[in-house]
């Protein structure tokens, strides 16, 4: 009989090596074409509202659209990964994403026919970052986790950057269309993922895999290569209830449960509402068109510095106090854009506020998957950025309405920096 080995104790204990930094790199490059395909639609709405004739609450649907989407595929992805793997349901999720963001760039002739196209891309974009945080948690040593989804996330918020380029770029020579074509490249990238991408050890531990655990973990280290072939991996957890949203309710992460989804809600109702609607505000606060693009690109700038400052500082000093911290510091930085409007208060309180809410959002994903055993994890992490999609989909939508009945952003800024607060309110609940 060969000798056995605690497959999670040799992930979190395992020396970081090459082999984690190209599992970093490709799941960057799918949140990436994840990014850009969200924040994108922020930059049609200029151009969308004096085409269709469009109110600022119809506009907040262009964005909102995909985010209801968003919901469905975070909600369905776990189920699915937890059953047929991690790796092939990422794949098929960027399939899905750049064949009907390619519809999107084709057929959308009318505002309905782009919700219906968005709604159905947002399905499959709704799987990728679940999927990305949930990959990364089960390879990724337990010193390094924070920093390691700080840089996957990097790229979900240089596809924002990038969204925001091709908005000053594309859309005014080729029209808005181009920016959906352009988010069809996801197909090619799933292609290159099938190649570059292992699937979870530990997914293949629940599948008693034991020669596909080997190939893998000797991949991730090399140097343990000759024992590990001569190693059996057990890991000590449930294994008869996989991928079950029941086990999200069960009384020992129960109150964990509702307090992640609830602060997901709020941040993201947040960061959704920020990302929609700061290049339309800043040209109703004088702003010239190419600046209020400017601005919409600076806080997807800081969301890259925050989601490596954040993970930095929830390795050394723990994810609830980097929360905390984060969130306070972006509820004040929010409040300050609702009673002060100038051109320098503007580039400082979006910085603060990119780098602390954005970057805040990594380490709740990751604590949230901390709370999980591996059979139930995708579940439990797909579950909390579904419910998370909630308020994802009324910060747009909303924001599009507080506009409307109270003109200006004050009533807008003032409620997000309140959501924030709440958030900061909860999260000092979580359990450990």
């Amino acid at each position: 009989m060969n000798p056995t080995l605690d497959l999670r104790d040799e992930i979190e204990r395992m020396s970081l090596g090459r082999a984690h930094w190209l599992v970093v790199a490709t799941l960057a490059l799918a949140t990436l074409f994840d990014g850009y395909n969200v924040f994108v639609p922020a930059y049609v709405i200029p151009y969308a509202m004096k085409i269709w004739n469009l109110q600022p609450s119809q506009a907040g649907l262009l964005v909102s659209s995909g985010l209801i989407g968003f919901m469905i595929g975070s909600l369905i992805s776990g189920p699915i990964a937890d059953r047929v793997g991690r790796k092939p349901t990422l794949l098929g999720a960027l399939v899905i994403a750049a064949a009907f963001s390619y519809a999107t760039a084709t057929w959308a002739s009318s505002f309905e026919r782009f919700l219906v196209l968005r709604v159905l891309t947002g399905i499959g974009l709704g799987m990728i970052l679940p999927l990305c945080m949930t990959l990364l948690n089960e390879m990724a040593p337990r010193r390094s986790t924070n920093v390691l989804i700080g840089w996957v996330m990097a790229g979900w918020s240089l596809g924002g950057v990038i969204a925001a380029v091709a908005g000053l770029g594309l859309a005014p020579n080729y029209g808005w269309q181009s920016l959906f074509m352009a988010g069809a490249l996801a197909a090619p990238c799933s292609a290159l993922l099938a190649f570059a991408l292992p699937e979870s050890p530990r997914f293949l531990g629940l599948r008693q895999r034991q020669q596909d655990i080997r190939a893998v973990m000797s991949r991730l280290a090399p140097a343990r290569a000759d024992a590990y072939a001569r190693t059996d991996f057990v890991i000590p957890e449930d294994t008869t209830h996989r991928g079950s949203f029941v086990r999200l309710l069960a009384p020992n992460v129960r109150g964990a449960t509702f307090i992640v989804w609830s602060c997901s809600a709020l941040s993201l109702f947040t960061v959704y509402g920020l990302s929609s609607w700061t290049p339309q505000i800043m040209l109703q606060r004088g702003e010239t068109f190419g600046t209020s693009f400017a601005f919409g690109a600076l806080l997807q700038l800081m969301a890259i510095l925050g989601g490596l400052g954040c993970g930095w500082m929830a390795d050394a000093a723990g994810r609830k106090r980097t929360l905390l911290l984060s969130w306070t510091l972006g509820a004040v930085a929010i409040a300050g854009l609702a009673l002060l409007n100038s051109s320098a208060t503007n580039l400082l309180f979006l910085a603060i506020a990119g780098f602390c809410v954005f970057g805040a959002q990594p380490v709740l994903n990751n604590l949230t998957a901390a709370l999980y055993e591996t059979g139930v994890r995708s579940t439990g992490v797909g579950a909390q950025l579904g419910m998370g999609r909630l308020g994802g989909i009324l910060g747009p939508y909303v924001g599009g309405w507080f506009q409307q009945l109270f003109p200006g952003s004050l009533a807008l800024f003032l409620f997000m920096a309140c959501a924030l607060g709440v958030s900061t309110v909860a999260i000092r609940r979580i359990e450990r």
